[in-house]
């Protein structure tokens, strides 16, 4: 009996680890622990850190509210068109609905300041068929492409869970 309990408590603390957020999003998330190795070069970069479902929710709320401040901040000092980014999405509600068919990675780590920072990275699922193709292996590998059908189906946020602000780069 112990022996059953043991293989069932591994199985629930496995890594990566799938969830299912129903009041976030429709798809899937994953949550990479501190044995993945975080695939950007992070100059502030001190340590692995596992996201807690917790974490995962607070990135998540912090998006949906802060999302057009973001997008608007990047355009403005880039010297683009704020107007490109509709002004509906100033709405926390309207941004839930615009991510809802996006599946979720999350990876964490400590950075210098010992301060915890969340990458998400959203992979639009709208078109299962698609997505499969192009995000194969999304729930072993933290994702990343450029260009074409990536440019156009995955947005990526840090977000700095201590200081309760995104990271612009």
């Amino acid at each position: 009996m112990k022996k059953i309990a043991l293989i069932l408590l591994v199985s629930i603390l496995q890594y990566p680890k799938i969830i299912k957020l129903e009041g976030y999003y429709c798809g899937e998330g994953v949550i990479f622990d501190v044995n993945t190795k975080y695939p950007f070069v992070e100059p502030n970069y001190k340590i692995p850190y596992t996201p807690t479902i917790d974490d995962v929710k607070k990135t998540e709320n912090f998006l949906f509210k802060n999302y057009y401040e973001y997008e608007t901040t990047i355009l403005d000092s880039l010297n683009l068109d704020k107007s490109k980014i509709k002004a509906k999405y100033r709405d926390p509600k309207n941004v839930k609905n615009k991510f809802f068919k996006y599946n979720r990675q999350y990876i964490g780590f400590v950075d210098k300041s010992n301060d915890t920072i969340i990458y998400i990275g959203l992979l639009n699922f709208s078109n299962k068929k698609l997505a499969k193709q192009h995000f194969e292996g999304w729930k072993e590998f933290v994702f990343f492409g450029f260009d074409g059908f990536y440019e156009k189906n995955q947005r990526n946020y840090k977000y700095n869970l201590s200081k309760n602000k995104f990271i612009y780069k």
